[in-house]
This record gives structure tokens, C-alpha cells and sequence, in this order.
């Protein structure tokens, strides 16, 4: 990561774009990694159904589903980092919200405003990214923005488990200072704003349409929903299987950053793996051992079984996140951002249906099983991945 800021500081917009924009993000993504090992059991023991538990989770990207296309007919309307500084201020108030909700209604009241927080947010990041990047170095920028969250998400489970051994409901109000400080950053630090071109709904879906009658671009679309869903089942209940497993909030921090920062750190090596040998053979590979390794971690409550596991199961799903990853960057790159609202729209899509479908799981056969029957689901990948052109 510093090697990378050493070898992008001199290109002109880095250091006053990408850089302060990446250093927020970071900070912010921080803060939800820290709620991240009590989030789900918090609201679980709200609701005291895991459907209704996952119907509140779906709320949050939903409403993305909806958001995504007309935002991008909106934005060239909008100051962008305004947007952002909204944003990052709503999230530190409706952190320092959750701490008070103790009903299901107002668990999904503020999962309706965290969800058109959360649209708006994701568009208007990435739109800075498309716009500022530096031509040449592109891919090395958008990479460095994307691996500044991946390695918050990966670190802050950890001091999430910590904090709720000051208090259960304690990462709240550290995600509340986080966005906080975000929002500082950008005020201080970021004074230019992206001028993307006003995108008609109408040219989104044109361009999507068009794209749609290349089967290669349709397998992509078919896996980037399937794989989002069944991430997400296990994303949104991982913190209650291990609790119901046994494993204090503070052991679950600990196992999910010993699950993530390795997988962080072979994001390059992965990516290169991709490039030298191509997206299907690797895909299919990972879809293999995500699918074998989704099961092998249910068989056993012991923690250090369960922690080796997750490990595999991260660095394998992680290898399809890269290759679908690689994918839409190549997808967006080739028409330009007017496949981004669509393509997030997508990509919420999944994230929505997965929390659903889990909860529901869930409900049905109880955890144990639930994640059995998802881990195995991840096989439906397979022949798509086997089928796809490099």
C-alpha cells in the first residue's frame, strides 16, 4: 500500500483526489467493520426472527436497486462532494440511532435512510474514481481506493471485538466518530468535485440492452447476482452462526479478521493469477473450493477448525469477488460510466436477495443447515464459469 502511494504521488490528480478520497473511505469502512462482528446479533435479538432480521438487512441495498439508474440521470445536477459530505454526515447520526432502537419498526426506519445513504454514497466514490483517475495508471488507482476498504473491512473486526468488551453496543458510537471523521477529511482535504455527464435513463438501458444480447456479458450479469445472493447469506449470519456456536462477540472479531487479512492481502496475487491464466479457469477453481469450503466450516464448533476454515472460505470466495471484479471494471471501462447505475443495480440486486433468501433458510431448517445448503448452492456457479470467454 505505501509502495503504491510512492509510485502514484506524482501523477496530478492522486494526491489531491485519490488519495484523500481513498484515506475517507478507509476510515469510514473502518467503522463498519467494527460493528461488523455484533451488527447482525444486535438485530437478531431485536426481532427474534432471522427472516424478519434478514428482511432489515436486505433494506439497506433495496433501495439501491431502485436509486442506482436515476442517480446517474441526476448527476451532473449534484456537487458531488456536497453529496458526500451528507452522506458521511447522516451515517455518523443515524450510528448514534441504533443504540436507541429497540423495536422492528425502528430498526427498518433507519435501514430506509441507511439504504439511500448507502446508494448515493457508492455512486458518488466511484463516480470521483472514474472521473479523476489518471489515464495510464487507472487501474493501479481504482486499485489502491479499492484496496484502502478492503483492508479496513479486514483490521476493524478485530477492534470491533475489543470494544464490545467495553460495551456490547460500544462499536456504534466508534462507527458514529468514523464517519464523522470521514466527513472531516473530505471537508478538509478533498476540493474538487467529479463532473460526470447527465445520463438519460434511457441511454442506461439502451446500453445495457445492447449488452444483454452478448451471452458472454449475460453469464457475467447471471453470475454477479447468483454470487452476491449466496455471499450474502453468509455475510449477513456468519456473526450469529458462530454465536449460536458458542463464540463470544469478541472470539467472532478475532476469527473474522483472521478470515479477512489474508485474503486482503492476496488480492494482488490473486489478480495476477487472473491475468496469467484467465477469469474462467480461475473462477472455476475458486467456485470448487468456496462451494467445499462453505460446508467443511459447519462441521465443527471448534474454534480453531472453524477459524482455518473461514480462512479457505474467504480466500476463495474473495478469488471470485476479484474475477467478477475484473469483470465489471472491464465492463464499465469498455462503455464508459454509463453502464455504472446499471451494473450497480445489479450487483444490489444480489445483495438483496441473499439476506432474504438466508433469513428464510434459516428459519426453515435453522442455521447449521442453512449454511450447509448455501455452501453447496455455490456449485450453480460452476457451469456458467466453465462456459465464459476470457
Amino acid at each position: 500500500m505505501f509502495k503504491e502511494i510512492g509510485d502514484l504521488r506524482h501523477f496530478k490528480n492522486f494526491s489531491i483526489v485519490i488519495l484523500p478520497i481513498s484515506v475517507a473511505f478507509f476510515v469510514y469502512t473502518f467503522g463498519w467493520g467494527v460493528v461488523s462482528p455484533m451488527f447482525s446479533i444486535f438485530v437478531n435479538d431485536i426481532t427474534k426472527s432471522t427472516f424478519i432480521t434478514g428482511l432489515i438487512l436486505s433494506i439497506t441495498t433495496l433501495f439501491g436497486v431502485f436509486l442506482n439508474i436515476p442517480f446517474m440521470l441526476i448527476e451532473d445536477r449534484l456537487n458531488m462532494k456536497r453529496v458526500l459530505q451528507a452522506v458521511l454526515l447522516a451515517y455518523a447520526g443515524f450510528a448514534l440511532l441504533y443504540p436507541f432502537a429497540n423495536s422492528t419498526v425502528s430498526l427498518v426506519l433507519i435501514s430506509i435512510v441507511r439504504g439511500i445513504a448507502s446508494s448515493f454514497l457508492w455512486l458518488t466514490s466511484w463516480s470521483y474514481v472514474f472521473d479523476f483517475a489518471n489515464r495510464g495508471v487507472r487501474g493501479k488507482e481504482s486499485g489502491f481506493f479499492s484496496s484502502m476498504n478492503d483492508f479496513a473491512s479486514g483490521v476493524a473486526p478485530l477492534i470491533g471485538g475489543f470494544a464490545t468488551l467495553v460495551a456490547f453496543l460500544f462499536p456504534f458510537y466508534i462507527l458514529a466518530a468514523t464517519s464523522f471523521t470521514a466527513f472531516v477529511i473530505v471537508s478538509l482535504f478533498l476540493h474538487r468535485s467529479p463532473h460526470i455527464k447527465r445520463i438519460p435513463i434511457s441511454s442506461q438501458f439502451a446500453t445495457l440492452s445492447e449488452n444483454m444480447k452478448r451471452r458472454n456479458f449475460l453469464k457475467t450479469l447471471v453470475l454477479i447476482v447468483a454470487f452476491y445472493a449466496l455471499i450474502n447469506i453468509f455475510y449477513s449470519f456468519i456473526a450469529i452462526f458462530l454465536n449460536s456456536e458458542g463464540m463470544s462477540v469478541f472470539y467472532i472479531g478475532v476469527v473474522l479478521t483472521v478470515a479477512l487479512l489474508p485474503a486482503v492481502m492476496l488480492e494482488v496475487p490473486i489478480g495476477n493469477a487472473i491475468d496469467k491464466y484467465g477469469v474462467r479457469r480461475i473462477l472455476s477453481l475458486a467456485v470448487v473450493l468456496t462451494a467445499a469450503t462453505g460446508v467443511l466450516f459447519t462441521l465443527s464448533n471448534n474454534p480453531v477448525y472453524v477459524a482455518v476454515f473461514i480462512l479457505a472460505f474467504t480466500v476463495s470466495y474473495t478469488t471470485i469477488f476479484i474475477a467478477l471484479y475484473s469483470r465489471m471494471s472491464d465492463l464499465i471501462k469498455k462503455e464508459g460510466i454509463t453502464l455504472m447505475g446499471p451494473i450497480a443495480t445489479i450487483k444490489d440486486l444480489g445483495y438483496t436477495i441473499g439476506p432474504l433468501v438466508g433469513g428464510w433458510l434459516i428459519e426453515t431448517l435453522s442455521i447449521g443447515p442453512a449454511f450447509m445448503v448455501a455452501g453447496v448452492s455455490f456449485i450453480v456457479l460452476l457451469p456458467v464459469a466453465l462456459t465464459l470467454h476470457d
